[in-house]
């Protein structure tokens, strides 16, 4: 690799390396939205409580959800990115900054989406079993945007979820992923307490929750 090169990859570790204190409030947020499924937070801040409903800034000019990650990853967690043509820069940011050990994503202990996954890779995740679901994946997705009222926003999946940590029912909107990711989803964690536990991440810091043990309806979207 060339002095050049080096210089390039380092670059985009900085951009997605989030600082201690980045990583101790962005961890916060991500437990209020695990145990609180479809109610916001805001990621990507660095210093703050890391509870509410606001929207944060987008830390440097790396993916967010890349951040996110990063701050969960360590040597002891396989994890896999699922990139765009072109964006293969980030997975290798991922592993050098984190020195999280690269897997395919059927054997990852976290997979990162940077794009739309498939359905198809969703339902290859290792969802562990009813004596080890500490083995099912934890998924970090990129989408464009979230929110709790649909608005009637174009493209946009609006979800009902029930539920531990939900009391009653809760919508949740997402632009930026088509149906079949949130019935591969459902599907996945059919078999509850194995499955996978799904944070989704937008550009702009916001961040939601779906763990394995809510249920999943979908009141439209296209696929």
């Amino acid at each position: 690799m060339t002095v050049t090169a080096v210089q390039g990859i380092g670059v985009h570790v900085r951009a997605v390396t989030p600082t201690a204190a980045q990583a101790q409030a962005d961890f916060r947020a991500l437990l209020n939205v695990l145990s609180r499924p479809g109610v916001l937070d805001v990621v990507g801040r660095g210093e703050g409580p890391g509870h509410g409903e606001g929207r944060g800034e987008s830390r440097g000019e790396g993916p967010v959800a890349l951040a996110v990650a990063a701050g969960l990853a360590d040597v002891e967690v396989p994890t896999a990115v699922l990139t765009a043509p072109g964006d293969e820069h980030w997975a290798r940011a991922l592993h050098l900054g984190t020195s999280a050990p690269p897997a395919p994503p059927e054997r990852a202990r976290m997979v990162v989406a940077l794009r739309p996954p498939a359905a198809a890779e969703i339902a290859g995740l290792t969802r562990g079993d009813a004596m080890h679901p500490e083995l099912g994946t934890r998924l970090v997705v990129a989408v464009d945007g979230l929110g709790q009222d649909s608005g009637n926003v174009p493209g946009a999946v609006v979800l009902t979820l029930s539920g531990p940590g939900v009391p009653g029912t809760r919508r949740l909107c997402v632009t930026g992923l088509p149906r079949d990711v949130f019935e591969a989803l459902a599907a996945a964690n059919a078999g509850f307490p194995a499955g996978v536990d799904t944070f989704l991440v937008a550009q702009d810091g916001t961040v939601a929750g779906l763990p394995r043990s809510t249920r999943i309806e979908i009141e439209n979207g296209d696929h």
